[in-house]
């Protein structure tokens, strides 16, 4: 849906995921443009949102509103300074897993490891949940 957007960025990959980065929310700036952030919830009751640059409809990230971190889109960064791949996520739900490449874990749901990882760096924060609370507006997205 965000890809389909007039001039927005490709979010998918070959492979058909989403790369994203996982960054902790006190560790996130926005630093210009946030008078240009929206927000898109796949329904109203959803704790995600995609925020997007409205200007250009390019995706900037997800954040679980309640959690302590935001998942960073991978196309934001420049040619070959997007961080190293560590794993995949969620290839369960891909109808044909097996045409993955085997550069790393491919993991059909989230690992134990990964949940640890979470916890550990919400305690770093001293388990607080910091609130993005520069996004202006909602996202008008019509079907």
């Amino acid at each position: 849906m965000l890809e389909a957007l007039p001039g927005a960025p490709r979010l998918r990959e070959a492979t058909g995921g989403t790369r994203t980065e996982m960054y902790r929310k006190d560790r996130v700036r926005c630093i210009r443009g946030s008078a240009n952030l929206r927000e898109h919830r796949l329904t109203g009751k959803t704790k995600t949102r995609r925020v997007v640059a409205a200007c250009c409809n390019t995706p900037i990230f997800l954040d679980f509103t309640q959690g302590h971190w935001v998942d960073l889109y991978g196309p934001l960064w420049p040619e070959g300074s997007l961080p190293p791949l560590q794993m995949r996520t969620m290839t369960g739900d891909l109808d044909d897993a097996s045409a993955l490449p085997s550069d790393v874990p491919n993991l059909k749901t989230h690992s134990v490891g990964f949940f640890l990882r979470l916890i550990g760096a919400w305690a770093a924060m001293g388990f607080r949940r910091p609130k993005i609370d520069y996004v202006e507006g909602v996202l008008d997205i019509r079907d």
